[in-house]
């Protein structure tokens, strides 16, 4: 419980210290709800509740999406924040890993990277 409240309590400062939903916050954003998501797989919280943090990842790369950044502007975010990223990305890939090796419910985890890191 002190992990997801000290979780939103970043996310939510990250958010509202820079402003108004510019890419940096974005960003910032959509790391703190990839660590989220694995939390719930983690901890092997309800479905419900790892539906609803996938959900908040999958929303926050729409809102990035509806920035029309451009190739060179999307690679200088990716890159400003690899290694936050890369971090959050190994940490979704073994919670999803262990929670299915620990016998949680095989769904298909959906691909949270590929449509944001490669160009379109």
């Amino acid at each position: 419980m002190k992990r997801f409240v000290t979780l939103g309590t970043v996310g939510f400062l990250l958010f509202t210290v820079t402003g108004c939903g510019g890419p940096d916050a974005l960003m910032r954003e959509f790391i703190v709800h990839l660590n989220g998501y694995a939390e719930t797989l983690e901890k092997k919280e309800s479905r419900d509740k790892q539906a609803g943090a996938l959900e908040r990842v999958k929303s926050t790369i729409e809102k990035i999406d509806k920035l029309k950044l451009s190739q060179e502007e999307r690679e200088k975010l990716i890159t400003k924040y690899d290694g936050e990223f890369k971090k959050a990305k190994e940490r979704v890939e073994t919670a999803q890993k262990t929670y299915l090796m620990d016998g949680g419910v095989a769904t298909d985890f959906p691909d949270l990277f590929g449509g944001f890191v490669k160009p379109k």
